[in-house]
């Protein structure tokens, strides 16, 4: 056999056509790696997508929960204030009451305190 006018034998013959079945068998091994290795980064993406989603999920839940008692703790704080404006309001009515019954009562020429007064003290 005759190849670009070169005499083949048959030997030779073997050695190219297995050269090229090896140069088939490489071009095919090459390419099923690359889709190998596409197939990996492409199951690498969607896990880390995944993995992604699932922290930003649970980091809305942590604000979710911190939202919820900050707000809490602001109904809190405003119950407290109130309460204490309350309290705050009434010591003042009751001093205020107890400044006036003082100035009904008379000043007359006692020493000492006298049971009306005594009954003003608080108790």
């Amino acid at each position: 056999m005759e190849l670009f006018g070169i005499k083949l034998g048959t030997a030779a013959i073997v050695a190219l056509g297995t050269g090229a079945l090896l140069l088939g068998a490489a071009t095919i091994g090459l390419k099923a790696v690359s889709t190998f290795q596409e197939t990996l980064s492409s199951i690498a993406q969607q896990v880390r997508q995944e993995r992604d989603a699932f922290w930003q999920l649970e980091i809305q839940k942590a604000n979710s929960a911190a939202a919820a008692a900050k707000a809490e703790q602001a109904k809190a704080v405003i119950e407290i204030q109130a309460d204490a404006t309350d309290r705050v309001n009434a010591a003042t009515q009751e001093l205020e009451e107890v400044r006036k019954r003082n100035a009904a009562l008379s000043n007359g020429g006692d020493r000492g305190l006298a049971a009306d007064r005594v009954g003003l003290l608080p108790k």
